[in-house]
């Protein structure tokens, strides 16, 4: 049995975003820590989007108590991609990582795509320091592929293209 829970992540969560987030999030979410009014913007915007729209983000939530541990997303309009290629994204707040949530909260999210049905492939841009993440990418079954590319949020950085085949 999971231990998480994925939802439509909205408005609701901004409160344990905010302060769960640190700077190792920031840097690899949106390059910057979130404000109040940046973010609640955002969980606005992420609200209205349509549940089997092209965008679509989650929260991850403890399944027992409803708190929220991390998130992540599927996007088929992120630059770079082909047609049935999604980039698949996925974050712990600070205070639960190193405790094989990512594993799970990646998993959970490969099956959402597999669910997605006309997806090949999901695409994963991971910073070269991130080690957490790119073990979880390995655990998922993902490989690294081609040469570096520059990270959405923060052109000066480089990250690396991974990619996981769905069928």
């Amino acid at each position: 049995m999971s231990s998480l829970r994925l939802v439509r992540l909205g408005p609701e969560h901004a409160d344990a975003l905010l302060a769960g987030q640190d700077a190792q999030l920031a840097r690899e979410i949106v390059g910057r820590e979130w404000d109040r009014a940046r973010l609640e913007e955002f969980l606005e915007r992420v609200a209205r989007w349509r549940e089997d729209g092209p965008l679509r983000e989650f929260a991850a939530l403890d399944a027992a108590t409803g708190a929220l541990r991390g998130g992540g997303g599927l996007n088929t309009l992120a630059p770079g991609l082909e047609p049935g290629q999604a980039m698949l994204t996925y974050w712990l707040l600070a205070a639960h990582r190193g405790r094989g949530l990512g594993g799970e909260l990646g998993a959970a999210l490969v099956e959402r795509a597999r669910r997605w049905g006309e997806l090949r492939e999901l695409v994963l841009l991971i910073a070269p320091e991130n080690g957490a993440s790119r073990a979880v990418a390995r655990g998922l079954g993902a490989a690294r592929v081609g040469d570096g590319t520059r990270h959405p949020a923060d052109a000066r950085r480089e990250v690396e293209r991974w990619v996981l085949p769905l069928r």
